[in-house]
């Protein structure tokens, strides 16, 4: 991979906008239940969701609606962090962001009280924007989200798991959230329909894009770099794009033989990296990037026309960084 521009050189154009939903995040944070969870907001998050918000409402009038995209990005950092404490609970993840998981530090059941308590609170500032329509589709993608969980759940320790099912996961799970930043931050705005649909498009395409490139930095990187706990989704038996890859390379004995350690729920982490080596061997996360590669492809189509698309420098910046970054 090349090397991929700063993510806060990318988002130069928001800056200002998002230190304003900092602040109203750390603002929302003097609550003492709410407190638990600051190093996990405040503490080296990419901010890359609500930048998205803020980014899409520059192709409507950002500056009649100003208050109304700093909710909305507020409340949807709110919601990614309810699912990152949720998720790290099902991974039994131990890293997130180089800190130690909510559940890690203070226990399984406050982790689930304060993911709940996070999803409430975004609820009740969406509300406070006052368009129903925003609220309806928060929550319409919250329970697409919430089905993309379920639907890896059931495909764990599954070694036929189809590419076909693994996008779906991708699409559900993380895809439909960034596909909803760019459609409501330029819907909130009062952007132009076909605008609001090419920035939507653009959503999709990148997510998919950014969770692939994420699966194979979880079998190529390193915790310190990536800062959070790898190879956590194998051991859990959940087969990434790369692995559906290895295992179409080989026939079905062959397949049965390498991922035995999975299917039985006996893979240790020697063995997890000794099949992620494989893996790279085989050239299997390379046609996985090539796949991400050809969401990237889309997502650079949905703005190649820039009529009613404002930063489309960014945005075009952002689909390269998907598939170039190390973290």
């Amino acid at each position: 991979m090349m090397k991929a521009t700063p993510l806060t050189e990318i988002l130069k154009p928001v800056q200002r906008d998002l230190e304003r939903v900092t602040d109203r995040l750390m603002a929302y944070l003097r609550n003492p239940v709410a407190r638990l969870a600051a190093y996990l907001i405040t503490g080296g998050g990419k901010r890359l969701r609500p930048a998205l918000v803020l980014l899409a409402g520059r192709s409507g009038d950002a500056r009649a609606h100003q208050r109304q995209l700093l909710e909305l990005a507020t409340a949807i950092e709110l919601v990614h962090t309810a699912t990152l404490i949720h998720d790290d609970i099902i991974d039994e993840s131990l890293l997130r962001r180089r800190q130690p998981t909510f559940h890690t530090r203070f226990g399984t059941e406050r982790a689930v009280l304060m993911g709940d308590y996070l999803y409430a609170s975004a609820f009740s500032i969406l509300a406070g924007i006052g368009d129903a329509y925003v609220t309806t589709h928060m929550a319409q993608v919250c329970q697409q989200m919430s089905r993309g969980e379920f639907l890896e759940v059931d495909s764990r320790f599954n070694v036929h798991l189809t590419e076909g099912k693994y996008l779906q996961i991708v699409r559900n799970k993380t895809a439909s959230l960034i596909a909803a930043c760019c459609h409501l931050g330029a819907h909130v705005a009062g952007a132009a329909p076909q605008t609001v649909k090419r920035l939507t498009d653009f959503g999709w395409n990148f997510g998919m894009a950014f969770q692939i490139v994420d699966d194979c930095l979880d079998l190529t990187g390193e915790e310190r770099t990536v800062g959070k706990t790898l190879r956590s989704d194998l051991e859990k038996g959940l087969l990434s794009l790369p692995m559906i890859y290895l295992a179409a390379s080989l026939n079905r004995q062959e397949r049965e033989q390498l991922f035995a350690p999975i299917r039985t729920r006996r893979a240790d982490r020697a063995f997890l990296s000794q099949l992620a080596g494989r893996a790279r061997r085989a050239g299997a996360v390379t046609q996985a990037i090539k796949s991400a590669e050809s969401f990237v492809r889309e997502a650079h189509e949905a703005v190649a026309i820039q009529d009613g698309i404002a930063s489309v420098e960014s945005y075009r910046r952002l689909a390269r960084y998907a598939v170039e970054r190390t973290q």
